[in-house]
């Protein structure tokens, strides 16, 4: 506890500091808004979203009165933190943060369970409380976190009911994983992981009976969900399939997929982006660490023969396996499940080379310094950068100022924070071409509406057409920011 304790405050501290200087962004308003909704209007409308901004394939009809383009744990969660919390943004990544104690936990009691040397659980828990990923998806309001916390408290659950009692084991882990689809769909990986797992430590075990034990947590939240879809299955199949569209890999393209998968995946998160500038291209010695970690609990013989560091790699392998294949644009928040088992892989295979001397120890020690002081560089630059206060507010301050009551203004929805979620904040990309509707304001963010307005050239070039001539036309800048740029309509 002595060494646990301060990890812990540590990863806080890193943690607020990150929650109070990032820069907002439309997910964490897009799924704050139905929160919001339950618990101050009674339905569960994603009201903050245009029923025509469409994100793959369908517009998101009912979108106002029903949220199914996501699965719905996340948002109910939030409502009830809201109740308790107040509602705002630091309150959104607060929620985060806890579950990243929650996951902190899970790792760490899985990998004291697994491989009996608590010194690979605290050091995996070390490098985990300060990796810039996994403070940063502790730091923003999505349900990443939760669904990673929740997947891990599940195969944890597992290993330590497991030898008292097998049912009530089956039982709980299966709880938590169907609670981790509920709350995101790549939680299919952490099920498979378990299945992976139970089979692998008592296949000779299961019964008829835990089969059934099993299945009961899936029958139930299907019924929940299923009561829900049903108040309008047709909305349902527009939003949620329209968002699940496209997710999958593109079988046909293997070039495409080790792109994806290799080069978006890790080496652009990891400093390698076209857009890295500078000192940022360092972060690849963590990603070179890490896979010094994996690859030598793959190939080092002597740690690979041990069933828990087998049991590990089964795990770990089958869980991101599954991940990948759901996920062909390798979208970065969903790093974090990669992140945490690298992590543990990387912390076996540490201390095994400290304790055979296979590495010598003075470089384990500058390699371990190493890691620790770019991970701490990267998140203390990412703060010093203040981008909430300089960027975000200067921007919703002078909307607040110069926008009229009724005034329309269309931008990312995480104006919300601060303009609230009016019917005259409209998040539609497209700026009302296919709604109609006329914005008085518009806030052209360059994460999102910067990057998706130039796609409409090849893929919706009417749409372009009416973008650019409007603004042309009706529109003239006031205000530009490194995150933001805002128009007025002319006259205005």
């Amino acid at each position: 506890m002595r060494v646990i304790l301060p990890i812990l405050l540590v990863f806080v501290a890193l943690a607020i500091f990150c929650a109070h200087t990032n820069l907002p962004w439309s997910d964490e308003a897009w799924f704050a808004s139905p929160a919001f909704n339950l618990i101050t209007k009674g339905n569960f409308g994603t009201s903050v979203l245009d029923p025509t901004a469409s994100f793959r394939t369908n517009n998101l009809t009912g979108i106002h009165e029903h949220t199914y383009w996501i699965v719905p744990l996340f948002p109910l969660v939030e409502a009830a933190w809201f109740r308790a919390t107040g509602y705002g943004l630091m309150q959104v990544r607060y929620l985060s943060i806890v579950w990243g104690l929650v996951a902190l936990w899970a790792w760490y009691r899985m990998l004291k369970i697994l491989t009996g040397d608590e010194r690979v659980a605290v050091l995996a828990m070390g490098l985990m409380a300060i990796d810039f990923t996994f403070v940063w998806t502790s730091s923003v309001g999505r349900m990443d976190m939760m669904c990673a916390a929740l997947g891990g408290a599940g195969l944890t659950a597992f290993l330590i009911m497991r030898e008292r009692n097998f049912t009530r084991a089956v039982l709980v882990s299966q709880s938590l994983i169907v609670a981790a689809g509920l709350s995101h769909p790549m939680a299919a990986g952490y099920a498979c992981g378990l299945l992976a797992l139970t089979l692998y430590w008592d296949r000779k075990r299961i019964r008829p009976l835990h089969v059934l034990v099993a299945a009961a947590p899936y029958v139930a939240g299907a019924i929940g969900w299923g009561f829900y879809i049903m108040r309008a299955p047709h909305d349902f199949m527009l939003q949620f399939g329209g968002n699940a569209a496209e997710r999958g890999l593109p079988l046909n393209n293997p070039l495409a997929i080790i792109h994806s998968q290799v080069v978006v995946r890790f080496l652009q998160m990891f400093g390698m982006a076209p857009d890295t500038r500078g000192f940022s291209h360092i972060k690849i010695l963590i990603l070179a660490a890490y896979a010094a970690g994996v690859l030598g609990v793959v190939l080092d013989r002597e740690i690979r023969r041990r069933r828990s560091t087998r049991s590990l790699l089964l795990v770990s392998g089958v869980t991101l396996l599954v991940m990948i294949a759901l996920d062909r644009e390798a979208q970065h928040q969903y790093l974090i499940h990669f992140v945490l088992w690298m992590i543990s892989l990387t912390a076996v295979a540490g201390v095994s080379w400290w304790d055979r001397r296979t590495v010598p120890r003075g470089a384990l020690v500058t390699v371990l310094l190493l890691v620790c002081l770019v991970q701490v560089a990267t998140i203390g630059r990412r703060v010093s950068q203040r981008a909430y206060s300089t960027l975000y507010l200067a921007t919703t301050g002078y909307l607040k100022a110069h926008a009229q009551g009724k005034d329309v203004i269309m931008g990312s929805a995480e104006l919300a924070f601060q303009l609230g979620y009016a019917d005259n904040l409209v998040d539609d990309p497209r700026l009302g071409f296919r709604s109609g509707k006329r914005p008085n304001f518009i806030v052209i963010d360059k994460n999102r509406y910067a990057e998706w307005i130039p796609q409409y050239e090849q893929r919706e070039p009417e749409t372009y057409r009416y973008v650019h001539g409007m603004m042309d036309r009706e529109f003239h800048q006031v205000l530009e920011n490194d995150a933001y740029r805002v128009y007025a309509r002319n006259g205005l």
